[in-house]
């Protein structure tokens, strides 16, 4: 009898000899919201039919938050709802923390036999071949600051009060929540490295470690599950919505891009930007409109950019300068950090639109406007205040439609006005209490 030997990776390897004394595994992928889709399969089932995907309707790709179908979509019924395969990447395999049967494994979304252009984990992929083709080695850090909240009668409150940047006290209230969070982070690969509370009641921030742009994009994605599961196994509840709560500061994502080429910092001349570095910066206010689309993917998030916060409200730059958009640390090696986005933006596709404007400026050499001082506002132009001027300029923006595909941009405009409208079909408690007394 012949034996066919299959030759596998090493990554094949560990998550085969895992599979031994598991029940479970969950097969995932992030959708348009970078929300986690997926299958639950039996681990024998899985072993041996992972190399042959797992069946999946390719609508949830570009389905609403709550699993609204989204009309017109070219993932839904313009293909008649039809499937798709996802096919499990074994680098991303680990088991769950908190169920010592199940793992979970990522997975990369095909339609017959090629990857689906709209799935933010394939445009992410695209986007670092285009860095690897300028000779750059990129690296990226997420910064994500989240609410932790405690559930009321028919609402939500947070577990700390505002005011407590750092403050000692407040982060020992939650240390519970945290201790926990330190305890599955590794069984994620995922090294923390600091933890703190921000200013806004009940919002804090946690660190982790820096990666390759889709390492850490996965990275992301399972952190977020993390703190979310986590926070529920505390009786508390967390949200990376990015303004929870009116008077109080909202959630932003904060992503940190370094450049290496030839064995040096391609960003750095001394403390300062180098000319790569100053038109990787000019490229992202070139395209910052298309960037705060993507990286504010709510109504509610647009309320987190106001005048004289630490939220950007202008497409600006500065050495060490919160108020601006776009920021160059004074600590550590000399960066980027993209502050448009929010914390409930998809990781994905933050990260590939943010590299796909930075190359774009090298490419074009734009020249770079001086660095901000203090706070911008008035003097720089302002980001765009709704997202309807966002996704207009979004759709408009021809290389960042170009560079992440039109399938990606259009289906996550059609998904982003489709909220819209349904808030707009809504009658809130702020127009009852508004208007019902006195018109």
């Amino acid at each position: 009898m012949t034996h066919v030997v299959l030759c596998m990776s090493d990554a094949e390897q560990r998550m085969a000899d895992a599979l031994d004394d598991l029940n479970h595994v969950f097969v995932e992928f992030p959708d348009l919201n970078g929300l986690s889709r997926s299958k639950q399969l039996d681990a024998s089932y899985f072993a041996d039919r992972w190399r042959d995907g797992v069946s999946i309707n390719l609508s949830l790709l570009t389905q609403t938050a709550r699993s609204d179908v989204v009309e017109g979509s070219r993932y839904g019924d313009r293909m008649d709802y039809a499937d798709g395969l996802l096919r499990p990447d074994p680098t991303t395999f680990r088991r769950l923390p908190w169920r010592d049967d199940t793992a979970r494994v990522i997975g990369d979304v095909e339609h017959e036999g090629t990857l689906v252009a709209g799935a933010p984990r394939t445009v992410l992929k695209r986007i670092c071949d285009a860095a690897a083709d300028h000779g750059l080695t990129l690296t990226v850090g997420s910064e994500l600051e989240f609410s932790l909240l405690d559930r009321t009668a028919d609402d939500y409150e947070p577990t700390t009060t505002e005011k407590h940047e750092c403050l000692t006290t407040a982060m020992e209230d939650v240390s519970p929540f945290y201790d926990t969070l330190y305890e599955r982070a590794p069984a994620f690969d995922i090294d923390l490295e600091t933890f703190h509370h921000e200013f806004g009641a009940g919002q804090l921030e946690v660190l982790f470690d820096y990666g390759g742009p889709l390492s850490e994009a996965d990275r992301t994605f399972r952190f977020k599950q993390l703190v979310k599961r986590t926070a529920r196994d505390c009786g508390h509840h967390a949200t990376f919505m990015a303004k929870p709560f009116t008077e109080w500061a909202g959630n932003g994502y904060h992503l940190h891009v370094g450049g290496r080429r030839d064995g040096g910092n391609a960003f750095a001349d001394g403390e300062e930007l180098s000319e790569t570095g100053r038109q990787f910066v000019a490229g992202l206010l070139e395209h910052a409109d298309a960037l705060t689309a993507l990286g504010t993917p709510t109504l509610n998030g647009f309320k987190r950019h106001q005048p004289g916060t630490f939220a950007p409200y202008t497409a600006s730059w500065g050495y060490d300068n919160r108020y601006a958009a776009i920021r160059i640390p004074s600590q550590g090696t000399v960066r980027v950090e993209n502050r448009i986005a929010s914390a409930d933006a998809n990781p994905y596709l933050v990260i590939a639109a943010t590299i796909a404007a930075g190359l774009d400026g090298i490419e074009r050499g734009y020249e770079l406007e001086p660095a901000s001082e203090g706070d911008p506002v008035g003097d720089r132009p302002r980001l765009p205040a709704t997202p309807r001027h966002a996704l207009d300029a979004l759709e408009a923006d021809d290389v960042l439609v170009d560079a992440l595909g039109e399938p990606v941009i259009g289906e996550y405009a059609r998904l982003c006005r489709q909220e819209l409208e349904r808030f707009y079909e809504e009658t809130t408690v702020w127009e009852r209490n508004r208007y019902a007394e006195t018109l």
